[in-house]
């Protein structure tokens, strides 16, 4: 099956569970209507990352851990991706705050007018990842949604430490919506988005929105709450594993080896790991959350804490769209172009900007 044909059976071919009064939309494994089995792509570049990265998959000890530790697993991140958009102008800024210097890309539709926005914050566990990982990805979305994206450049850990690269991210949410005219946007149409890491600091603006900016967030296989608590309730036996065990395995781990080194990392003081603003789960006030789009891979340690917070949100009155891509792993998004899932769920993503 080509592409195209992956595309159009992602589109279209949807299943549905529901847990909890939240409705799981499950997109399949284009190729195959078996259960319990990797995405062929997705397994190739697993196995490919097991094999390039050696001893940098051995996450380091938190205890003893150097800037040589921290920047090899920096250098280990990204993956190859497409450029599929047209006709987008990217441009370059950066904005003085109290918080420093923040850098950040603007992606805007040609002709663009009063447009929505999303901003946009990179995954990569607080102390990796980059604007550039993501820039494919944002400019597909800002093609499909006929929105300006902003990707936001903010600083990183263990340099910086909690909570200044998310009071970054919420300085340039508010100077984006200051700055409406002069970005050609609509103020009252604007939205937060981010994968992994930065689906955290998307939610985590959320809660520091008193003044209901944002309309929609939009998250990616998000960490919304740290990951050594347990109050979810993670279990190994909410994967289904039919075939290719090994490599099931190791997509599921993959995440879960680095939580005791995030959380050596990334707060300033142990105390931060219960501030709703470093986990949203823990939030005191559902209601608070505008409407949500979740995206989460099938074997990913994130994913049963995204569902679980999306079942408090649903309780709490929040719409919530909901989907889990069948045989993929995290950071599946980044893989625009190479993956054709990535591409469905930016076009999933397109549908509520533009609905916003």
């Amino acid at each position: 099956m080509d592409y195209q044909d992956c595309l159009k059976v992602l589109a279209h071919k949807i299943r549905i569970e529901h847990q909890d009064g939240l409705e799981i939309k499950i997109k399949p494994v284009p190729e195959s209507d078996r259960r319990g089995i990797p995405d062929e792509r997705e397994a190739a570049w697993m196995r490919k990352t097991q094999h390039s990265l050696g001893n940098h998959y051995l996450v380091p000890d938190p205890t003893r851990l150097t800037r040589e530790d921290i920047q090899g697993l920096r250098d280990a991140m990204g993956c190859k991706n497409q450029d599929l958009s047209k006709n987008i102008i990217t441009s370059h800024r950066v904005i003085s705050t109290e918080y420093g210097n923040i850098p950040f890309w603007v992606y805007t539709p040609l002709g663009a007018k009063q447009s929505p926005l999303v901003v946009y914050f990179h995954g990569g566990g607080f102390f990796g990842g980059t604007t550039r990982v993501v820039e494919n990805a944002c400019k597909l979305l800002a093609e499909r949604s006929e929105a300006v994206v902003i990707s936001v450049d903010y600083v990183l850990a263990p340099e910086y430490r909690f909570p200044k690269g998310l009071l970054q991210c919420w300085e340039t949410v508010q100077w984006a919506y200051a700055n409406a005219v002069a970005l050609n946007i609509d103020p009252t149409k604007i939205a937060v988005s981010g994968d992994s890491a930065g689906g955290n600091l998307a939610a985590a603006c959320c809660l520091l929105d008193r003044k209901r900016m944002i309309k929609l967030q939009l998250l990616l296989y998000p960490a919304v709450i740290a990951e050594s608590f347990t109050e979810y309730g993670w279990t190994e036996d909410a994967y289904e594993m039919n075939e290719d065990i090994e490599i099931l395995k190791f997509m599921v781990d993959d995440i879960k080896k680095s939580a005791g080194l995030l959380e050596k990392i990334y707060p300033k003081y142990p105390t931060d790991c219960y501030n709703q603003l470093y986990s949203p789960y823990l939030a005191s006030n559902y209601a608070d959350f505008p409407e949500t789009f979740i995206a989460v891979p099938e074997y990913d340690f994130l994913r049963q804490q995204a569902e679980k917070f999306s079942v408090r949100l649903v309780q709490s009155g929040v719409p919530v769209h909901f989907y889990r891509y069948s045989g993929m792993a995290h950071a599946f998004f980044e893989h625009t172009g190479e993956f054709p899932q990535a591409e469905d769920c930016t076009n999933e993503m397109a549908k509520l900007i533009k609905a916003m």
